[in-house]
């Protein structure tokens, strides 16, 4: 397996307001301006993913790293 299988999102348990949070592909950055008032900013590098695509292992870390997306989601959210 490569280094990188399993990281296409990023890991949201690591979530903290003005943070960039950062996966091979997808980036997320969500500031605070005040009480619910939220400036949400999600970036794919499409490069990474063409690049992702054309790995022998892309359809199995594909379906890994949305599983421990999900996974990490519901954590956060308990």
């Amino acid at each position: 397996m490569k280094e990188c299988f399993g990281t296409i999102y990023p890991d949201v348990t690591q979530f903290q307001f003005g943070k960039q949070m950062d996966g091979k592909v997808f980036r997320l950055k969500i500031d605070t301006a005040g009480p619910f008032q939220r400036d949400r900013r999600l970036e794919a590098d499409v490069e990474a993913w063409e690049q992702c695509q054309q790995c022998e292992f892309y359809r199995s870390c594909f379906d890994f790293s949305t599983g421990q997306f999900l996974i990490r989601q519901f954590a956060v959210q308990v």
